[in-house]
């Protein structure tokens, strides 16, 4: 099992290579390390061309090496690489597959905008690895780990994929020794209340009693205290966020179906508009994606 570190450019704040690097100490694998090294030099003569590329390789090795030694823990076996690509994106989603990589960590670039840079977003929606998106702040002992599920839906794919979010934050959650806490959120457009169109809490009481069974067996199937899984209503993009801040969440491991094209920029689906919410770091799995076991 390996872990794959996109090293930060910003050879002072290397988020990405240290908490990758004490994961992979923490779950007991082996860790690749990425840099990326591309710098426009068409306009030289061929013989230029190659030796400017060869030296500039070589002082990225060298500072990469040099981070490494900064930040790895005892007893991790670290692969470095340097990548003279300009598609940080696809040559990750190619290595990943590849090299049947267990999960992709780099450090998120968020905007209170939009957008995130395409990179995390390109990554997030067509890595098959599991991509753990960094948040930037230390790891701290008194955190927790939370699994974002679906218990609503009656998809068969997503229904699969709790089961999956929730084995993986387990695991994560037992390797950090940190509290496991399961979070679901009854959806209830803020529209539809403002206009009086349902009674809010008829209708999240309905949800709960109907749910009950199915969640209760989830808890007994995943050995998870029932007082472990918190159950909310409102716009799933606005309480995610507000219920895994207040359970001090480090880790939220969450599914997504992506969608591709325009409309996937545009709109968002709905993991996306959680994500660009969340100030934690966030494991996003896909279905099929390799969960751990």
């Amino acid at each position: 099992m390996s872990v794959l570190i996109v090293a930060d450019r910003d050879e002072d704040h290397q988020v990405a290579l240290a908490r990758g690097l004490e994961l992979a100490k923490a779950m007991g694998w082996d860790a690749e390390v990425v840099a990326f090294c591309h710098e426009s030099i068409a306009g030289l003569d061929p013989s230029d061309q190659r030796e400017t590329k060869r030296r500039l390789e070589a002082r990225c090795r060298e500072s990469l090496a040099a981070r490494i030694k900064e930040h790895c823990p005892d007893g991790v076996d670290v692969k470095p690489i340097v990548a003279w690509e300009k598609s940080v994106h696809l040559w990750v989603i190619t290595h990943a597959r590849r090299n049947d990589v267990n999960v992709v960590v780099k450090t998120g670039h968020r905007s209170e905008t939009f957008l995130y840079t395409p990179t995390d977003w390109n990554l997030l929606r067509e890595c098959e690895a599991p991509v753990l998106i960094v948040a930037g702040r230390d790891w701290h002992p008194m955190r927790s780990v939370v699994a974002a599920v679906d218990f609503g839906s009656r998809s068969e794919v997503k229904r699969n994929l709790n089961d999956a979010v929730v084995r993986t934050a387990k695991d994560y959650a037992n390797a950090l020794a940190y509290p496991l806490y399961v979070v679901y959120v009854i959806h209830v457009p803020t529209v539809l209340k403002d206009l009086d169109v349902i009674d809010e809490r008829a209708h999240v009481d309905k949800v709960r009693r109907r749910l009950q069974p199915e969640i209760a067996a989830f808890a007994q199937r995943h050995e998870i205290a029932e007082d472990r899984i918190r159950i909310e209503s409102g716009e799933v993009h606005r309480v995610v966020p507000s219920m895994t801040a207040r359970l001090q969440a480090q880790l939220v491991v969450m599914g997504t179906v992506g969608r591709m094209g325009v409309s996937a920029r545009l709109i968002g689906n709905t993991a996306e508009r959680v994500l660009r919410r969340l100030g934690a770091d966030v494991l996003a799995l896909k279905p099929g994606s390799a969960a751990i076991e």
